[in-house]
């Protein structure tokens, strides 16, 4: 620790920080417009100019000078506001004086400093800047003639997003930012850059002249988008939500937020949330009140038994999970119940459930950053999870943590410093990594020696074998195994969800015998990181919303409403229609199901087949909690009324349990206290950072069966999975992500499309053995040949009408 005084206050503070850290931790405030908490110093805008003692009164910049001992700093002395005066006069020389109009006014940083230094004129003068403004980004508004080159966009897009997107362009007073070859931003869309930006040269579209700053109320919650458990600030007026609200001291992540969290916003205030509930009458849905439509549902489900089932969405809060659980398994007497088509949560509920004693992954989010080596399989997680993304760039970038990747295509995790890629055949890894379990114990690089029955099984997976299966060479599976065993501290990622059938059981029983075997479980920096994909997938298996002893799970339950055994089918927040693989078996189900009630937000292609539809609260609307993909418990409270005569599903389903004869929980904290995988963690206590529960693992090495799909001579091995701007299918009613990213598509490599003549944005017909469907053709250069990828989302043109299901899908593709 390093002592100074700082306004003859006395500070001790690490010996690696600055002035402008010690004077911080010392609660003194310090102007200053390039900076933020994330990024590196940069020094840019002199505002943070200070007097040292022991420089013979120089003046330095407070944030990229580190602290000394018995360092002597004043920061506020007559010298030093005349040359931040200064300052803020050399920055409104050009800077246009249009704050009435300017959408950042009331949070301009340069507005609050120029009012709180009393620069009400300027002794300079000189032509204000005028470059043409940037209004092609669809979400972002560029205007450079604002720009006081703080460089804080720049700095972020490379130092925490990767992308690089912007840069500083010329050189002295023609200094600007600008993009490659200065044409339009063309991005990610994340906003990062809107996030930092001091002032207004970045700004929203989507929320421009929607409210001056301080006209909004700002309320804290949980992004309801994936399960990374992002901490977000909604900007509320009138009832709606009208923004998200950048706090660089919000959660893990510091306020950093990906293009669903920060654009896709709008689904919650959309006008086309149902508002009503809706009962089918002569063929037709029309309005009713809820005792009516209640009633129809209590008189479906009242002594219905196996006969009934749920599927719901694990984008519910954990309590209301609870309530549906007790109103299917208590009330109606069911255990057909389940959630993710019943197999997107297999990964962690039977995979991990199995090999670490436990249904949830062994490492944090915050372990990424702490470890020596990332091992990514099977994922882009700057697709599926961003922000996660982002922690690796960081962890990549800053730290020099070695990073080795087992994926079926290039993705940007790929183009990261020094990032190693074994791209193998899809469907092919689950042999791959037990090809590099058998060279941990082949070569004693094992910490826990192999059982017998798992190293027998090994015997099968030699490099030499598995090469020739997967594509990858026989040193590149040695190397990698040597690279994870000589890593003090590891870390294993994943991701599973609803789009990724191939992540299964097997996968996961395969990753955690490399964390057993190298010892790699249990401390700080290591383990394994299942990413799932909704924002409460977590703690839908920790409240155990999958089938009870003898229940069905998604695939079965939808066979029984086509066979005629399951009567009554409660659907919570799914959308299985669009988002479970066979189109046309689903539909087939959900036309031959007795009686289908659908609660959720919109009139979604599930909920027009419904004989009840109920309308139901988003996540700003309700109380509860949620459970982040690394086990964080995270407390939720509404921010904005009920949309119409919407209600929570807490309130739903409480009710029909009332009107069956039972007694579910007053409180969401009743219901909270239920949950016994969060025994010790008290609900009312519950704040911003939330808490993890307690995890006792129990590793046992379970041998994976490593399947392999071959796909047909001159077909295309179809992937399926999550687009970077949309997360399941309530992306799709965000305005925001919408505009960048509206329609499906299917990428093809470069090789593949020239050998076939299709252009960028051709339409092209994707035809496999249980449909066809026509999609907009994307050359993309990380496709390898012979394989293709199409996200899941879209209703229209929806990649389910081929996609069975299985891991890869053998597809032909023609004009």
């Amino acid at each position: 620790m390093v002592t100074l005084t700082i306004d003859d206050k006395q500070v001790s503070v690490e010996k690696d920080a600055t002035i402008y850290d010690a004077a911080k931790a010392a609660g003194i405030n310090i102007p200053i417009l390039c900076h933020d908490k994330k990024l590196k110093p940069f020094g840019a805008c002199r505002m943070c100019l200070v007097e040292v003692e022991q420089m013979k009164g120089r003046l330095i910049p407070a944030c990229t000078t580190p602290v000394t001992e018995g360092m002597i700093v004043r920061s506020s002395t007559p010298p030093v506001d005349k040359a931040r005066k200064l300052v803020l006069e050399l920055l409104m020389l050009n800077h246009p004086l249009d704050c009435p109009v300017c959408d950042k006014g009331g949070d301009c940083e340069l507005q609050n400093l120029a009012y709180d230094h009393k620069v009400n004129s300027n002794r300079l003068a000189d032509e204000k800047f005028h470059h043409e403004i940037d209004y092609n980004n669809p979400l972002i508004e560029r205007d450079q003639n604002r720009c006081v080159l703080c460089g804080k966009c720049v700095r972020i897009c490379d130092e925490i997003v990767a992308r690089g997107a912007l840069t500083f362009i010329s050189r002295g007073i023609e200094t600007k930012i600008g993009t490659e070859f200065d044409g339009p931003l063309s991005c990610e869309f994340c906003g990062s850059c809107i996030s930092v930006c001091p002032v207004g040269a970045l700004l929203a579209r989507p929320f421009k002249f929607k409210s001056r700053f301080w006209a909004m109320t700002k309320k804290k919650s949980v992004c309801g988008y994936c399960g990374t458990g992002c901490n977000v600030t909604l900007g509320v007026k009138d009832n709606k939500v009208l923004t998200t609200v950048y706090d660089e001291n919000q959660g893990f992540h510091n306020g950093q937020l990906c293009v669903r969290g920060r654009f896709g916003y709008q689904f919650i205030s959309s006008d086309k949330r149902l508002k009503n509930p809706l009962i089918r009458k002569n063929g037709q849905l029309v309005e009713a009140g809820w005792d009516e439509a209640l009633s129809l549902v209590v008189e479906r489900l009242k002594g219905a038994g196996s006969a009934a089932a749920a599927l719901a969405t694990p984008r519910m809060t954990n309590e209301e999970l609870v309530l549906l659980k007790q109103l299917m398994t208590q009330q109606v007497g069911s255990q057909n119940i389940d959630h993710s088509a019943g197999y997107g949560h297999a990964a962690v509920s039977e995979g991990l459930g199995k090999s670490l004693g436990v249904a949830a992954s062994s490492a944090t989010i915050l372990d990424i950053q702490k470890s020596n080596l990332i091992l990514a399989i099977k994922t882009d997680v700057y697709e599926t999870h961003p922000v996660v993304g982002f922690e690796i760039n960081m962890a990549v970038k800053n730290k020099g943590v070695s990073l080795q990747i087992v994926s079926d295509k290039r993705g940007k995790l790929s183009r990261l410093p020094g990032a190693n890629l074994l791209l193998n055949r899809p469907g092919s890894d689950v042999a791959l990594l037990n090809a590099v379990a058998k060279v941990l114990v082949d070569e004693n690089l094992a910490v826990t020696p192999a059982t017998a029955e798992l190293a027998a099984a090994l015997n099968d997976f030699t490099p030499e074998k598995v090469a020739e299966l997967t594509g990858v060479a026989t040193d590149a599976i040695r190397e990698l195994a040597r690279a994870y065993a000589a890593a003090e501290k590891a870390i294993i990622l994943f991701t599973a969800g609803l789009a990724y059938p191939g992540a299964d059981a097997q996968l996961a029983h395969a990753a955690a015998n490399l964390a057993i075997l190298g010892g790699k479980l249990g401390k700080e920096g290591s383990g394994i990181l299942a990413l799932q994909e909704k924002n409460n997938s977590q703690g839908a298996l920790d409240v155990g919303f999958i089938p009870g002893e003898g229940g069905l799970d998604a695939q079965q339950i939808l066979a029984g409403c086509a066979n005629g055994s399951i009567k009554t089918l409660l659907i919570a927040g799914e959308n299985p229609v669009v988002s479970y693989p066979g189109q046309l078996s689903v539909k087939k189900a959900l036309d031959a199901v007795e009686f289908l009630v659908v609660a959720d937000l919109f009139l979604t292609e599930t909920a027009q087949m419904a004989d009840v539809v109920l309308p139901v609260c988003s996540y700003a609307e309700k109380e509860g909690t949620f459970t982040s993909t690394d086990r964080r418990v995270q407390k939720i409270s509404a921010v904005i009324p009920a949309v119409g005569q919407s209600r929570s599903e807490f309130q739903v389903y409480g009710e029909l349990i009332r009107q069956l004869g039972g007694q579910p929980a007053a409180t969401p904290a009743e219901a909270f206290a239920q949950i016994s995988a969060y025994a010790g963690i008290s609900y009312l206590e519950l704040g911003e950072a939330g808490a993890f529960p307690l995890l006792k693992l129990q590793p046992v090495q379970v041998v994976p069966k490593a399947t392999t799909t071959a796909v047909e001579p001159g077909k295309f091995a179809l992937l399926t999975g999550a687009a970077l701007y949309h997360c399941g299918t309530m992306s799709l009613h965000g305005e925001g992500t919408v505009s960048v990213c509206g329609e499906a598509y299917v990428e093809l490599s470069r090789s593949d499309a020239a050998r076939m003549n299709i252009i960028e944005g051709a339409e092209v017909k994707l035809t496999s053995a249980t449909g066809t469907v026509c999609v907009k053709a994307r050359i993309s250069p990380r496709m390898p040949e012979g394989v293709v990828f199409a996200p899941y989302h879209f209703a229209d043109a929806s990649i389910n009408t081929v996609w069975s299901g299985a891991a890869v899908t053998g597809v032909t593709i023609s004009k």
